[in-house]
């Protein structure tokens, strides 16, 4: 009996023993091969500490490699959490130091992760005194940071990288994926207290710095551009203001600025409203500027030529069921005097003649109703009503620029049109993308969207542009040493009831020159200027101060005036 009890004890034990070893053993291979990766991955990061490295943000650099953005090398502050001893304490000090929340501070040390963010891209002094401090588990990083040397300088064309070096407004939004460059790492080793041991590193992989983005915009052009709107801008008191200057070969936008601007290295003090392009993302009625586009229409169908004459109804003209006014009294009037001196009458008297038809024909032709392509965030297209919607009324108001909506940067189009007899071009701010080796990884070549009018009726609306200067409603636009081009507008805006205001105005002028062969088309306009507001009187000397500097310095030789 006892013999069989022992023996069936010692077949229990055995089978427990052998159960338990094919345990270990099957436990064994499932950790040693089927879970090799899952431990092999715990065990690294028992032993490493895996930092991110960011790229350095490619350059932004004007037409001539001018820089318009830097990267600075800054410190950041983070934690191994682990590694932390006493956070309640760690965070109570290093709140002082960042001047950061300390009950915020102390929820990141928490955290059960090995890397966190303290503190990104502080001062020099600061990332000293936490350095100073000496506490395991606490270090810095180097980062980069975004600086923009010329401060407001061309702001909305540029726009601004935020903290993590991701673009947020202009050319910085839109061509990011070629600005940011590629994320590299680094794993450091760790003894077996957790202490980091950064002279081991056990993996290292550089990250990618960032394409360079030349771009079309001259330095030297957008600071003239800048100073002459600044100056008219609290001059007249204004809510907005815009000025643009363009190549009409080839649609190079030299300068683009803005009223109200921001300084690009204290973006987070700004508003919405700031920060908005005008050029290109806001629309205006264009009021009698838009009369060239008109003026091409009537030449180009041959409905009317420059001695045609037209009576201006001594500036009060019933027509239609409304009485159309010109802000000063003609007689009989030639079709150039009538863009010369801005007759509504004599201008919607052509337009009736060419037809509703031929208008909107060459409104859309303009390209008007569409955006431009420019190369920028944000462009709208402005508003133009299809053929069947006008009423009756319409044939008197579009052609002298009402019920009709657009941007800064169509009407500078439109004059290049002119400018360039007759070829529309597509504006573009952005000229090639380089390798930091100088390789051209892209370029955007100009392009030429197509003939809108003839050469002959471009120079018939040229002559008469020069008329405007000479001897019409911008004669302060006259500058010695130069011919030019150009045309007034001043338009009532539009209150909320819909009539149009009594005491709210668009001034504007745009223009171009040398008249026999343009160098650049110049767009101003100026919203709600006070206690003046005629485009001839507010805008056109921003015309002509902006021309005059940017033709001497580019080096064009002054011409004899007809």
């Amino acid at each position: 009996m006892y013999k069989k009890t022992y023996k069936a004890r010692l077949i229990f034990i055995s089978a427990a023993f052998i159960t338990f070893l094919s345990f270990l053993f099957i436990r064994l291979i499932y950790v040693q091969y089927i879970q090799h990766s899952k431990m092999a991955e715990v065990a690294w990061g028992q032993h490493n500490v895996t930092i991110e490295l960011a790229p350095k943000r490619g350059p932004i650099l004007d037409r001539n490699f001018k820089p318009l953005t830097s990267s600075l090398k800054v410190d950041s502050v983070y934690a191994v959490a682990k590694d932390v001893k006493d956070k309640r304490a760690v965070a109570k000090r290093l709140s002082e130091i960042l001047d950061k929340d300390e009950q915020a501070l102390y929820e990141r040390l928490n955290r059960d992760k090995q890397f966190v963010w303290l503190a990104r891209k502080v001062s020099p002094e600061v990332a000293r005194k936490v350095q100073a401090l000496g506490i395991n588990g606490i270090s810095l990083i180097d980062e980069t940071k975004r600086f923009y040397p010329g401060g407001s300088l061309a702001c909305h064309v540029i726009g601004f990288a935020g903290m993590d070096n991701v673009g947020l407004e202009g050319v910085e939004l839109l061509f990011n994926r070629y600005l940011k460059g590629s994320q590299g790492e680094k794993s450091i080793a760790r003894d077996a207290k957790g202490r980091q041991l950064p002279l081991l590193v056990r993996r290292h992989i550089p990250p990618v710095d960032g394409c360079n983005l030349i771009l079309t915009i001259d330095e030297v052009i957008q600071y003239i551009a800048e100073e002459a709107l600044e100056k008219v801008y609290k001059k007249y008191n204004a809510k907005g203001a815009t000025a643009i200057v363009m190549n009409p070969e080839n649609g190079d936008i030299l300068a683009m600025a803005n009223r109200p601007n921001y300084d690009l290295n204290n973006f987070g003090s700004s508003d919405a409203i700031t920060r908005k392009n005008i050029a290109v993302c806001s629309y205006f009625e264009p009021g009698s500027v838009f009369k060239i586009v008109t003026a091409s229409a009537c030449l180009e169908v041959e409905s009317s030529s420059l001695e045609n004459v037209f009576y201006c109804e001594n500036g009060s003209w019933y027509v239609r069921g409304h009485t159309l006014h010109d802000h000063r009294g003609h007689g009989k009037l030639t079709f150039r005097e009538v863009i010369e001196k801005s007759s509504n009458i004599g201008t919607v008297k052509a337009a009736m003649i060419a037809g509703e038809e031929n208008l909107y024909k060459y409104i859309k032709l303009f390209g008007f109703g569409e955006d431009t392509g420019i190369d920028l965030p944000g462009e709208i297209a402005g508003v133009i009503r299809p053929l069947n919607k006008w009423s009756k009324y319409s044939i008197t108001a579009v052609p002298m620029g009402h019920e009709i909506a657009t941007t800064p940067i169509q009407l500078a189009c439109a004059a290049s049109v002119i400018a360039n007899r007759g070829l529309l071009v597509k504006p573009r701010v952005v000229d090639k993308i380089t390798d930091s080796h100088g390789k051209t990884i892209r370029a955007f070549t100009p392009t030429i969207k197509g003939r809108v009018i003839s050469e002959e009726a471009a120079s018939k609306v040229c002559e008469m542009m020069e008329g405007v200067i000479l001897r019409g409603t911008g004669k302060r636009a006259s500058m010695p040493g130069y011919r030019a081009a150009g045309k007034t507008g001043t338009a009532s805006k539009i209150e909320p009831n819909g009539r149009y205001s009594k005491n709210r105005y668009i001034a504007s002028f745009v223009g171009f020159a040398p008249v026999d062969n343009p160098a650049i088309v110049v767009g101003v306009m100026v919203d709600e200027p006070h206690p003046q507001y005629f485009g001839g009187t507010v805008a056109a000397p921003v015309f002509k101060e902006i021309t005059d500097a940017t033709l001497r310095y580019l080096q064009i030789p002054p011409e004899e005036s007809s």
